[in-house]
């Protein structure tokens, strides 16, 4: 199914992440409230490593899509993940990866769109790796929007 044949979730929020607090623009809870211009952004680091984002849905939903906008500024080619791994955790317990993907190429200000094993939940963990190096010599993760779509 295409992105206008689905419907966004709404309602989602971050219960945890590995993110950074420092900004009021940086906050996980920016992820879900549509602008391209406030988001999530890990804390600056020496080596590059995974991150992560706890999300409820809000209620229990079939999600088939993730879509993840990049920062909307060209002359900055780090920080959006190379490698994403979406996991889900069923009503009836366990957990289930529903995406694991490599290679992530997004311009700037553009979406990555994912599509998902569709599986009902209401919590789901968001796993990053591999972001570029900064000029600065360190390593920072940054998602503008992350929008969850069913059918």
């Amino acid at each position: 199914m295409t992105v206008n044949q689905l419907r966004l979730i709404e309602g989602c929020f971050v219960t945890d992440s590995s993110g950074c607090h420092r900004y009021d623009f940086w906050n996980e809870q920016f992820l879900f409230d549509g602008s391209p211009y406030t988001g999530w952004g890990s804390a600056s680091r020496n080596a590059s490593q995974p991150e992560f984002l706890d999300i409820d849905l809000g209620d229990v939903h079939v999600p088939l899509k993730i879509r993840l906008q990049r920062r909307p500024v060209p002359v900055i080619k780090t920080g959006f993940p190379v490698g994403l791994r979406v996991i889900v955790y069923p009503e009836q317990g366990g957990e289930k990866t529903v995406l694991d993907t490599e290679n992530i190429h997004v311009e700037a200000g553009e979406w990555f769109e994912g599509d998902l094993e569709p599986v009902a939940t209401r919590r789901i963990r968001v796993e990053t790796a591999g972001v570029a190096i900064r000029p600065s010599g360190k390593y920072f993760t940054q998602i503008m929007q992350m929008q969850f779509l069913e059918a």
